[in-house]
């Protein structure tokens, strides 16, 4: 075979190795948040973050983490565990978090059962069951007792989202709420919980600073 085509077949194989070389960039915006946190962002919710500046920039940077692995790490070794982590790709340590969904066991009530009162910034709410949610500068928290089976006392779980996208309140509870709910059928609650529509919250009355 002369060098002709020695180059020629070299470069075909070279073009058949790299068709694809592009395809291993981390997807972002839109492409990384439709399959992030097992699927609980709806179209709603990444419409509103692509409000955000920072959009373009998000990325999926889950490795491990996901409500099966975070369920199983409530009931086996009874501590905290993450659901999902959406970084900014170029923010400064400490800085920019993105959206991030974790939950804790027996982490105790998010506020005292005979406090019924907001402040500014913080929203405080009774979903009734036993259930709690606090909501402030950027993120939202829900508190729900899980009764398991062969357990005596149920596993107190609080779940948290926190983000940097400037989510409305009701877009943050109805991301954790269907989070939630995947942990609820996981956890294998065997008492009824049943998470409120954001927008049908009431708030405890605000009282001034």
């Amino acid at each position: 075979m002369n060098r002709k085509y020695l180059l020629l077949a070299g470069t075909a194989a070279l073009t058949l190795t790299c068709a694809g070389c592009g395809d291993d960039a981390p997807a972002h915006g839109a492409d990384a948040l439709k399959d992030a946190c097992g699927g609980v962002l709806d179209r709603a919710t990444i419409k509103e973050s692509s409000g955000d500046d920072k959009f373009d920039r998000l990325r999926d940077t889950s490795k491990s983490e996901s409500h099966e692995s975070a369920a199983k790490i409530l009931l086996e070794e009874d501590h905290a565990a993450y659901v999902c982590e959406i970084s900014i790709d170029d923010a400064p340590a400490g800085g920019d978090r993105g959206l991030s969904i974790n939950y804790i066991p027996d982490g105790g009530h998010l506020f005292p059962e005979n406090e019924k009162r907001s402040f500014s910034g913080y929203k405080a709410y009774a979903l009734g069951g036993g259930m709690q949610a606090t909501t402030e500068s950027g993120s939202a928290s829900v508190y729900f007792p899980c009764k398991v089976q062969d357990r005596e006392d149920p596993v107190a779980v609080t779940g948290e989202i926190d983000n940097d996208l400037d989510l409305s309140v009701d877009t943050q509870f109805r991301v954790l709420f269907r989070s939630s709910n995947r942990m609820v059928e996981l956890l294998k609650c065997t008492n009824a919980i049943d998470f409120p529509a954001p927008e049908t919250m009431k708030p405890f009355p605000m009282i001034k600073d």
